[in-house]
């Protein structure tokens, strides 16, 4: 019994060495969008993280089209969907996804031989955001850091800090329109704003909203009160020059 006690303990210690930490790529497939651009040759990726709405299956974020024409490819995330879950309304902030990305990429490296893994950012989109704001414990010891943290509208409300450090390896990037009511209901972008310093950067979008880089315009409820999102040209443009400065030089992109 104990010579297949240790043989079992060995097989263990063996698989726990091999496997990335953290992994569970099976727990997606299925639940990531995967947008490549034409052609043959290896591409980076951006990893976009959903906000409370959700990505739905069919959903082809305006950033996909822009990212894929500079040949990088993106992997939109259905977190909510890989938990059973249509979307995150009525759930608390505490950091339900923020390992995703983590796993996304372990996932790449299974099914997406196209995908140059040691090249990669992350991108957040209002709850997303503060998700990717909080992801650098899922990324602690690994060989590869992402290149880029963008963390756009973070979207809980009174709650903005990040675990990246302002001196590390990762530039991160929050991006916030100055007239985003969501933002300021408990001063989300106020906490934001005081994080910047070192490589944590604050980008104020005069004019933008909630949502200025997306298609639709409307309002979001809680606690009986009314919330904007709305696009705005000038924001998601000058949001594109941000990203492409960031991206460009790091990996060697025209």
């Amino acid at each position: 019994m104990r010579i297949f006690q240790t043989l079992a303990a060995t097989v263990v210690a063996w698989a726990a060495a091999i496997a990335p930490a953290g992994a569970k790529p099976e727990n997606f497939r299925g639940f990531v969008s995967w947008f490549l651009p034409a052609g043959n040759q290896p591409v980076p990726l951006v990893i976009m993280i959903e906000g409370t709405g959700g990505f739905g299956p069919n959903y082809r974020h305006p950033w996909v089209d822009w990212f894929n024409a500079r040949g990088v490819a993106v992997a939109q995330v259905r977190s909510a969907a890989s938990r059973g879950k249509s979307n995150w309304n009525g759930t608390s902030c505490d950091l339900q996804y923020r390992d995703d990305a983590r796993d996304v990429i372990d996932l790449a490296r299974l099914d997406q031989p196209r995908i140059d893994t040691t090249r990669f950012a992350l991108m957040g989109l209002s709850r997303g955001g503060t998700e990717v704001l909080n992801a650098a414990r899922s990324f602690r010891g690994a060989a590869i850091q992402p290149a880029a943290v963008f963390s756009f509208y973070p979207g809980c409300a009174g709650w903005c800090q990040a675990d990246w450090p302002k001196d590390g390896p990762t530039a991160v990037h929050i991006l916030y329109g100055d007239k985003d009511d969501w933002g300021r209901y408990r001063d989300s972008y106020g906490q934001c704003r005081r994080l910047a310093g070192g490589k944590i950067v604050f980008h104020n979008m005069p004019g933008a909203h909630h949502g200025f880089d997306g298609r639709s315009s409307g309002t979001f409820n809680v606690a009986g009160q009314p919330f904007r999102y709305e696009p705005n040209a000038e924001a998601a443009e000058r949001a594109r020059a941000i990203v492409w400065q960031a991206l460009a030089p790091a990996w060697n992109l025209r």
